[in-house]
């Protein structure tokens, strides 16, 4: 879990408040304030994700893409700042141990399709990426 805090800014397009990236995790639920702020890329395009009160967000991680074998994909985002309001986001991760071995799900992998991926250690993911 985390606690992200971004103040106003007075010229937001100069700066993010995280650039772009996608969770290394299987899935992350996220709990934002009421001001718009995470952007995902859809077919190329920045679309801003407005928070609809008293829910959740959950997104897609890396993991989730490994284990289905490509049938989801982690979803790239970034957080933006406020000209002129704070914000405040708590995502919750949940991940693997270190030493769990990762790979795409043997119940999706036959002859018409191949593993897109190898197996290794979450461990190992995080050295490299």
């Amino acid at each position: 879990m985390a606690s992200n805090y971004y103040p106003p800014c007075p010229e937001p397009e100069l700066t993010y408040g995280l650039p772009n990236y996608t969770d290394p995790n299987l899935i992350t639920i996220l709990l934002q304030d009421d001001v718009p702020g995470l952007q995902v890329l859809r077919n190329g395009k920045r679309i801003a994700v407005n928070p609809i009160p008293n829910t959740f967000i959950v997104n897609i991680g890396d993991q989730m893409q490994v284990l289905s074998n490509d049938q989801y994909k982690s979803v790239l985002h970034r957080a933006v700042v406020n000209y002129n309001k704070e914000q405040v986001s708590i995502p919750t991760f949940y991940c693997p141990s270190n030493d769990a071995l990762i790979g795409p799900a043997k119940d999706l992998i036959d002859d018409t399709h191949p593993a897109v991926y190898r197996n290794f250690t979450y461990a190992e993911y995080y050295e490299k990426f």
